[in-house]
């Protein structure tokens, strides 16, 4: 593993130093939405290059690498002195869509939107837009106030809120070279497994109250408040015996449509009970689709993994798909260095104060 650091040029980047060797306690980190997300660690220096850094180094572009595998790409931002060291924390570029607010206003669909947003107000996302996939629902800057003036990062959340025609789930991120992408989540086949033995800790839990297999949602039409047509899930209802009804908050002024695709993906997330994250900690290996072993920090949000003795064979249905039994979608890693695990989150969020409060910070 090389950590290797970049001067604040993204254009001609100039290379600066490799601080491998200086570095302790490393930890890094990978979310969805977002891609790369921080990197924390300390390095051993004496007063004067601690004070250097502290000084020279905010916003300088911080690269780990294994090999030819990208691990991390962020910009140093936080900084900190104490004696004999210099503590330092790096984001991932997806920071930069929390630099400056957009105000211009649109009508058009959640990817257009996107591409629009990233090409004016992110001067340090690649122009490569050629991984942001197409939505097909329409939304407005004139559903409510909320819609302009706030940073990309809010509006792009407000905006896969509205998921697409499919009722699928989206998520935004930005990976190696700054590249931004957008893609709905995918199970259709599985990038890593693991047995129960590779693993540090282990802990799932299934919470009923989770489950909302009926659903409608609000919004504005002629000023007045309106109600979509209640949509069910005549299988979960009849699988759990239960009918459980979830109304989406007020969305503005919108198309009937806009309003119907948030109802409908909403409902498509949180129709079945999925594992709630306690505990998965990955041990210091994984293995590929083809069985080869590669090191867990290899394992990154975005990626599906599968604890193949996780549940008896005959719970097996053959085909790889998000079951809340063995195969989960990673939506967030944090890879320690020093004990060789990565720690994540399955893309069920819990519903736990603490989990909340941390998503919200």
């Amino acid at each position: 593993m090389e950590i290797q650091l970049f001067d604040k040029n993204l254009t001609t980047p100039v290379f600066v130093e490799n601080i491998t060797t200086k570095v302790q306690l490393l930890r890094f980190s990978t979310k969805l939405s977002g891609g790369f997300n921080n990197c924390s660690f300390r390095m051993l220096a004496d007063l004067p290059e601690a004070w250097d850094w502290l000084t020279n180094k905010v916003f300088y572009r911080l690269k780990i690498t294994d090999k030819k595998k990208t691990l991390f790409e962020g910009r140093i931002e936080d900084l900190e002195l104490t004696q004999g060291s210099a503590g330092a924390t790096a984001y991932g570029y997806y920071a930069n869509l929390s630099d400056v607010p957009y105000a211009t206003a649109f009508n058009a669909v959640a990817s257009v939107v996107i591409k629009a947003v990233l090409t004016a107000n992110c001067a340090q996302i690649s122009a490569d837009q050629t991984n942001i996939d197409a939505t097909d629902i329409t939304i407005t800057s004139a559903a409510d106030a909320s819609y302009l003036d706030i940073y990309p990062q809010q509006l792009f959340e407000k905006l896969l809120a509205f998921s697409d025609s499919t009722k699928g789930k989206w998520y935004f991120a930005i990976w190696e070279d700054r590249i931004p992408y957008l893609k709905k989540r995918s199970v259709s086949s599985v990038d890593w497994t693991v047995n129960l033995r590779d693993l540090a800790k282990l802990r799932l839990s299934h919470r009923g109250g989770d489950l909302w297999n009926s659903c409608y949602a609000c919004y504005q039409a002629g000023g007045s408040l309106t109600r979509t047509a209640t949509v069910n899930d005549t299988t979960s209802q009849s699988k759990y015996s239960l009918t459980r009804r979830y109304i989406v908050p007020d969305v503005g002024t919108v198309a009937a449509a806009a309003a119907q695709a948030n109802r409908d993906g909403w409902m498509e997330d949180h129709k079945d009970i999925w594992p709630k994250l306690e505990e998965i900690v990955l041990g210091d290996r994984v293995f590929d689709g083809n069985g080869v072993q590669h090191p867990s920090s290899w394992v990154r949000a975005g990626e599906v993994l599968r604890i193949r003795d996780l549940v008896p064979a005959s719970a097996d249905a053959g085909t790889v798909t998000r079951d809340a039994l063995r195969t989960f979608y990673i939506i967030e890693t944090e890879y320690d260095v020093n004990t060789g695990t990565n720690r994540i989150i399955v893309d069920t969020e819990s519903s736990n104060l603490d989990a909340i409060l941390a998503r919200k910070l």
